[in-house]
């Protein structure tokens, strides 16, 4: 494991997900609780933004277009909290994999 893999897909990835996370607790947080499906638009918006479909039909009036861009929106960020969730399980893998090479090094003494 390299220290560019260590530093760009652990470190900074957890740090992209945790700032998304404190500059959205206004978005998330109503009188105090968290409620989850506007925390799952908060991390899965970003991260979903290049697996969202938009199915703009023709010949629907105004509502009709915008429900489903909507319901588009609410599907791809459903997708993209699962994608942030599994993009903070591998950084933190990444993490605990260069900690434990580091240690097995140093211990080698190489």
């Amino acid at each position: 494991m390299t220290f560019k893999n260590f530093m760009y897909k652990g470190v900074l990835m957890i740090t992209v997900l945790a700032l998304i996370g404190w500059l959205g607790k206004y978005l998330y947080l109503v009188d105090g609780e968290i409620d989850w499906f506007r925390l799952m638009l908060v991390y899965g918006v970003p991260v979903g933004i290049p697996y969202m479909f938009f199915i703009i039909p023709w010949h629907w009036d105004l509502s009709g277009i915008l429900g489903m861009m909507a319901l588009c929106v609410i599907v791809g960020s459903l997708f993209g909290s699962f994608i942030a969730i599994w993009l903070l399980v591998r950084a933190v893998g990444y993490v605990i994999g260069y900690l434990f090479s580091f240690f097995v090094r140093k211990v080698k003494g190489k």
